[in-house]
């Protein structure tokens, strides 16, 4: 099923983007980025993907994924409160201390600041809407899952969850066409690297031994080749299974990051620690890798960034 182009925005290739920013190709002010390509259309197409009705949730508990935190992240699990609104009758619920970016979520376009323009995408800065922006209209689209570890396998590769193998360009092309399965414009592409199985399996020992050591894990190469295959392709946004998109330890600094140039320069939405175990297992018995795909990010105008809320059907 090929989903129709976008004919109401002019979106060149990235060779053609001053200095790899796509500021101003969805308009002055824009605050969706690629979002934009999530058209009435494509949507529309979505749905018929939508064959045996298995719903599978990406979501991971907001109170115990990771847990214990890792030690270079402030972003300790929330305190969960049950209170009684009437006595015997009633119950209400709080989470005190709760980071929004500190289990499967979205990291907004305000996460990051390009440090050559001092703004965030298309010249956005901290108070504007944020994530909010993109709760009033959803996430909703094709997804298209590459499950690396599978695809490496294949090819007599070695993997493991946690070693910094950087996956490049060319890895993720090769993965797609290994599949069968295309990157459209207007796709929502989901990343498996192995990093939720790998963690799941971890004793509650073992998680504290991994939450004090430093973080190293498969994940995207922080390279311009990378941004630019996935703005060609026309990625509306991207997610991984594992903490951050990208290899660690860092192989860049922030300035030059996937982070920097996916989110401040080209406003492509990253979803970290989806899981997407269940959802790989599928696609590959079933030899299908696309999806229907929904997510609706959290409602709060200048958020930095949301738990994810993401659901795929297939």
């Amino acid at each position: 099923m090929r989903f129709r182009e976008n004919r109401g925005v002019h979106r060149p290739p990235y060779r053609d983007l001053p200095g790899g920013a796509a500021d101003g190709v969805f308009g002055a002010g824009d605050e969706l980025g690629c979002l934009n390509l999530l058209t009435r259309e494509r949507v529309a197409a979505a749905a018929a993907l939508i064959r045996e009705g298995r719903v599978f949730s990406l979501n991971a508990d907001v109170g115990a994924w990771p847990n214990p935190s890792p030690a270079s992240s402030p972003r300790t699990p929330p305190v969960h409160r049950v209170f009684e609104l009437v006595p015997g009758l009633a119950y209400d619920d709080v989470l005190d201390g709760f980071y929004l970016q500190g289990s499967t979520q979205w990291d907004g376009f305000l996460h990051v600041v390009d440090a050559r323009t001092g703004t965030s995408y298309n010249g956005s800065r901290t108070g504007d809407d944020g994530v909010g922006a993109w709760a009033r209209r959803g996430i909703v689209g094709r997804s298209v899952l590459l499950d690396l570890p599978r695809w490496a396998s294949a090819q007599g590769r070695s993997w493991d969850w946690r070693a910094p193998i950087g996956v490049g360009a060319r890895d993720l092309a090769a993965c797609a066409a290994w599949q069968g399965v295309e990157v459209l414009e207007g796709t929502i592409l989901l990343l498996r690297v192995g990093w939720e199985e790998g963690y799941s399996a971890l004793s509650v020992e073992e998680r504290a031994s991994f939450a004090a050591e430093e973080a190293v894990n498969p994940g995207l190469e922080p390279a311009p080749e990378v941004a630019e295959l996935l703005w060609d392709w026309g990625v509306a946004a991207v997610a991984c299974d594992n903490p951050a998109l990208e290899v660690r330890p860092p192989r860049a600094d922030v300035r030059d990051s996937l982070h920097t140039l996916l989110l401040a320069r080209l406003g492509i939405p990253i979803g970290e620690y989806f899981l997407l175990d269940q959802l790989a297992s599928w696609c590959a018995a079933a030899r299908r890798y696309e999806q229907f795909f929904t997510a609706a990010p959290l409602h709060l105008v200048g958020a930095i960034g949301s738990p994810a809320n993401a659901i795929a059907v297939v």
